[in-house]
């Protein structure tokens, strides 16, 4: 998965490493992209959205147990006779019915349901099932105001912005974008000063493809669980200050480091950690 929990500048921020200079700059990304990955590996699931289908053993049963799921476009079966068939999309509803994972504070979808009356199962097979969708803890995205600059090409890898000029839109590298149905991961900013911000991103990332998009086409931003965010920053910042200046200590009470992990860390993804795996085939 190409995306960070947290963002450049915030870890830089006072509040945080109060690094104001940008020597360092691609390193720290490197700490923030690591700290999420260890946090996906920690708590058993990805809190990114991303793109694509997966395999599932059948279960001969009227219920499937998926990954964390924000939806589903596409549920097909393998029948005996070897055919692939897909469901009409009336014939199953995703569970929790009230999960809301495209809303802050939701949750993901983690059964898929056969409809009431529906004679249908799930058939008892070896990678029998594919599900095509979204995949994630959440899809919850902000609108900032930003726009595709007018007269200005989406480029291979960069992306002009219509912005304010006063330096109020925090869009930073470290943050995942979405542009019509495509993700962008955003490695660098360029702010002119005026109305418009250059972006340096890798495009079509998470399983989305690269496109065309038009000019004053609308720019949204991802964002994660504020317990996941903040563990981010701070598992990045211990990592980083070990590297510089000796073990980081933590503050009074805190416990102590452990296996390199700040125990704060652990206690803020205490909540998102999955207790029981749902693995794909």
């Amino acid at each position: 998965m190409a995306n960070a929990y947290a963002d450049l500048a915030t870890l830089k921020s006072a509040s945080v490493l109060n690094a104001p200079d940008d020597a360092h700059d691609e390193r720290l990304l490197t700490l923030l992209e690591a700290a999420s990955r260890w946090i996906d590996g920690y708590c058993g699931r990805q809190f990114g959205a991303s793109h694509g289908e997966r395999r599932f053993d059948g279960t001969g049963k009227a219920s499937l147990s998926v990954p964390d799921l924000v939806a589903a476009s596409e549920v097909r079966v393998r029948e005996a006779s070897g055919d692939w068939i897909g469901w009409p999309a009336s014939d199953w509803l995703l569970y929790p019915l009230n999960a809301a994972p495209t809303e802050p504070g939701g949750r993901p979808y983690t059964r898929i349901m056969l409809a009431s009356g529906n004679r249908r199962r799930f058939p008892l097979s070896r990678a029998g099932v594919v599900v095509s969708g979204v995949w994630g803890y959440g899809d919850v995205r902000e609108d900032l105001g930003l726009r595709v600059k007018e007269n200005a090409a989406v480029g291979d890898e960069t992306v002009a912005v219509s912005a304010p000029g006063d330096g109020s839109v925090a869009l930073s590298a470290g943050h995942t974008i979405r542009i019509d149905d495509e993700q962008l991961y955003v490695v660098g900013v360029s702010d002119d000063g005026e109305d418009t911000l250059t972006l340096t991103a890798q495009r079509g990332v998470n399983g989305t493809e690269p496109s065309a998009h038009a000019a004053g086409s609308a720019i949204t931003v991802y964002r994660y669980p504020k317990g996941v965010s903040e563990a981010c920053l701070l598992q990045a910042a211990v990592w980083w200050r070990e590297r510089f200046g000796g073990p980081f200590v933590p503050p009074e009470g805190d416990g102590g480091d452990v296996g390199g992990v700040s125990p704060t860390v652990r206690t803020l993804l205490a909540p998102y950690r999955r207790r029981h795996a749902v693995l794909g085939v």
